[in-house]
């Protein structure tokens, strides 16, 4: 069931990130990259409470204060990396990003194993140590096509890739502690996202900045909002079920193994980015680094 739950994910994933770098042409400021995820986390808030309410018992969903503080953590980090990745896409080629995201995989294993004692081999450290440098060469891949790496951009990754390690974590740990309901956790880590960017969002309101283009509240992107809010959800709650049956360090190098390659695909047959040698080097690099860490 575990990896039934993966391919799930998998699948959500790739459509989550197509629809990312696609709707990510259209934002030009801060506060409309706030609206298109308030927007989304609206959607999958509602998705999410729908689902509750038709496989949820009411007293799997109790919030207690244990709960309160996992569905804080989750929503944090949902949020900051919805709006970093958001910016990210804007800027840096998909396949960077792909890979660079793979960090994060490394901060959850190491999470696992000093909260849970989640045993990480020699190997694994020798695959980790391979995904840093796939990082690197991408990095020099991601020059070619985007140029030069600026530190604002390099922080806006280390942040986004930070939010999604622990989001990831966040799952682990609700499964592990309480472990009652992924509709539940994904209802509430979305709800949560909504009400934090939705101060934000009224914070730019009230202090006047400028308003927001009509193009970016048009209906095709309100139905393009829902539609990405469907794949974010699914492949969230699809991750939190995984969470139940497979280690961090199963979860995670299979999920990004798949989906760095069906990435490869998207990014050379939808965006046109032109695969060379150091992208083929970095994408072989971090492939051979996540099965080496999955062993």
């Amino acid at each position: 069931m575990g990896y039934i739950y993966l391919s799930l994910a998998l699948f959500a994933g790739l459509a989550k990130g197509f629809c990312g770098k696609t709707i990510s042409r259209d934002m030009d400021n801060f506060k409309e990259c706030v609206f298109i995820n308030l927007m989304r986390m609206l959607f999958s808030a509602l998705l999410g409470f729908l689902l509750v309410i038709v496989k949820t018992p009411i007293c799997d969903c109790a919030l207690t204060q244990e709960s309160f503080f996992i569905y804080l953590l989750a929503s944090i980090s949902m949020s900051v990396f919805c709006v970093a990745w958001m910016y990210a896409y804007q800027n840096e080629a998909y396949m960077f990003l792909s890979i660079f995201t793979m960090l994060g995989t490394v901060l959850t294993c190491l999470l696992d194993a000093i909260f849970y004692n989640a045993n990480i081999s020699v190997s694994q450290w020798f695959g980790m140590a391979l995904l840093l440098l796939s990082v690197f060469i991408m990095s020099v891949y991601n020059k070619g096509i985007k140029g030069k790496l600026t530190s604002k951009g390099l922080a806006i990754l280390i942040i986004g890739s930070t939010g999604a390690a622990l989001a990831d974590f966040s799952q682990k740990i609700y499964m592990r502690e309480i472990g009652k309901s992924a509709e539940a956790f994904n209802f509430y880590m979305y709800a949560f996202s909504f009400v934090l960017l939705f101060v934000i969002y009224m914070f730019f309101e009230c202090s006047k900045t400028r308003k927001i283009s009509n193009l970016i509240r048009d209906k095709k992107h309100i139905f393009i909002y829902f539609i990405l809010a469907f794949f974010l959800y699914m492949n969230s709650v699809s991750k939190t079920m995984a969470a139940g049956f497979l280690s961090s360090a199963q979860i995670y190098p299979v999920l990004q193994g798949a989906n760095l390659i069906l990435s490869a695909v998207m990014a050379h047959t939808l965006f046109k980015e032109k695969m060379n040698s150091k992208g083929l080097a970095g994408i072989t690099i971090a492939f051979i680094a996540l099965m080496i860490m999955h062993i």
